[in-house]
């Protein structure tokens, strides 16, 4: 009976003295880990943050094996960020630059073009109806709701239209 007693506890000192998580490969970070990075208040909603990066290609995945302090082995998915980003705030935060389609060069919107030639977008908008110019749609950022396809033209049209007033 004493010998059991003394095996048991023997067994219950190791696992509490084994309760060291393993830490994930270089380079790589644990949910908990993007939590506070992100300055999110649970850790469900930095998994699914996470989750949702990795889906858009902004970062990688690797599933990680370590202990809990039951003893237990666990599996968790562990992130890296994919350059050119260095931390998962920097790759959350460029989510919608690293998804929004680039504007080729001479290609200018209306609100933009108005306000460099110090005239009113609505008059610009109306030569451009007059005009019959055809615009063409990119997804680019606008401000913090996200991405929108957003009418572009040439802005040598823009030009030729503007100095006809």
């Amino acid at each position: 009976m004493i010998k059991t007693a003394a095996i048991i506890e023997r067994m219950i000192r190791e696992l509490n003295m084994d309760q060291s998580i393993a830490p994930p490969p270089a380079g790589f970070f644990t949910v908990d880990q993007i939590r506070t990075e992100l300055n999110m208040a649970h850790t469900r909603n930095a998994s699914t943050r996470a989750y949702d990066l990795f889906r858009r290609g902004l970062l990688t995945r690797m599933a990680h094996q370590f202990k809990a302090k039951t003893g237990q082995c666990h599996k968790a998915y562990v992130y890296k960020p994919l350059s050119p980003y260095t931390s998962i705030k920097q790759a959350s935060d460029s989510l919608f630059e690293h998804q929004a389609d680039k504007v080729p060069k001479g290609w200018v919107r209306i609100k933009d073009y108005a306000f460099t030639v110090t005239v009113s977008d609505v008059s610009v908008r109306s030569r451009v109806a007059i005009a019959g110019l055809k615009p063409k749609y990119w997804k680019t950022p606008r401000g913090i709701i996200g991405l929108h396809l957003n009418a572009f033209y040439k802005k040598s049209d823009l030009d030729r239209l503007m100095r006809k007033r």
